[in-house]
């Protein structure tokens, strides 16, 4: 799906058809026709399309070099984006995200999924000499950011998942875990291969950027830079919480396990008693009419004697 948007009274609105006005192509989830017609049109490698058309695609830099602004530039930078794990529960996994600069000065964004992100650009209020680079800029800091609101989305569930370590004793915790810690690892390799891109990008003289546009490039980075020591802090800490929630698992099984012990103990009691005077052979008490009540009496208090100890000596 190919859409054009252009800037109407500082907002970005859809256009029905490309005209050049248009800055910004976004394709999203592109087919094959597509992809030819744009790559066609812009005269750029196929791949810089066809990339994000896999999944597990690097972030990645090209032409960013150039001594002059001849040939299209690519910025492949990946976004969190939330899915469904296997085991039921929300995982977040970083996808491919292409930006393409063209000598004559229009962007071509690429992605095989919906981002999130670009729904707030589009809500976005530019300023009113807004330039083809505030979209570049806003478009890389929308998605840098998604990154620390997911962060902190996922601080808040593992906090929750904290107050339920003390009662846990089946694994649907762990399952959380587990996939809270997958989302931590997909963050922090792509905040790395982030960082890596747009650090050249900060060292390029290509955008001719003037100290604002820098300055604003140099905000993304520290954004990405807080989002990378945030997942790489954040997942040392799932880690041991992990290492800690399994422990205190195993521990309530075995107090569980202990109270069902004791007190099988305690109910052998009867049993054993009940057992010896169903025997037919001579039994004390055999003769005597309250024999039941002197029984049953002895039983109550043999068990009751029996509680005591378990409980004095914390098996119970």
């Amino acid at each position: 799906m190919i859409k054009y948007f252009a800037l109407e009274n500082s907002v970005l609105k859809e256009q029905e058809h490309f005209t050049e006005k248009v800055p910004w192509i976004c394709l999203e989830h592109p087919t094959v026709e597509e992809i030819n017609f744009i790559q066609n049109k812009y005269t750029f490698p196929k791949d810089y399309i066809t990339a994000v058309l896999d999944d597990t695609e690097n972030s990645r830099f090209e032409k960013l070099n150039q001594e002059t602004f001849a040939k299209s530039a690519l910025i492949l930078l990946q976004f969190p984006l939330n899915t469904l794990s296997p085991t039921g529960f929300l995982l977040t996994e970083t996808y491919p995200f292409s930006l393409i600069l063209t000598p004559d000065k229009k962007l071509i964004t690429v992605s095989n999924y919906e981002p999130p992100f670009v729904k707030k650009v589009l809500q976005k209020e530019f300023p009113e000499n807004a330039t083809l680079w505030d979209i570049l800029f806003q478009l890389i800091w929308e998605l840098t950011f998604g990154f620390n609101e997911l962060l902190a989305t996922m601080k808040k569930n593992v906090a929750t998942l904290e107050k339920k370590i003390q009662v846990a004793t089946e694994n649907e915790q762990l399952y959380q875990i587990m996939d809270i810690q997958k989302s931590l690892i997909y963050f922090q390799e792509a905040t790395v291969d982030n960082q890596q891109v747009l650090e050249n990008f900060y060292k390029s003289d290509l955008l001719q950027l003037s100290e604002k546009q820098r300055g604003q490039l140099h905000d993304i980075l520290v954004e990405n830079r807080q989002a990378l020591i945030s997942s790489r802090l954040q997942l040392k800490l799932v880690e041991k919480m992990n290492e800690t929630f399994s422990s205190i698992v195993s521990n309530n099984l075995n107090n569980v396990m202990k109270i069902l012990t004791s007190l099988t103990i305690v109910l052998t009691i009867p049993t054993i008693i009940g057992g010896l005077f169903g025997m037919n052979v001579a039994l004390p008490f055999a003769n005597r009419q309250d024999a039941f009540i002197l029984i049953f009496l002895g039983t109550f208090i043999l068990c009751i004697l029996a509680v005591y100890y378990l409980r004095k000596n914390r098996f119970l």
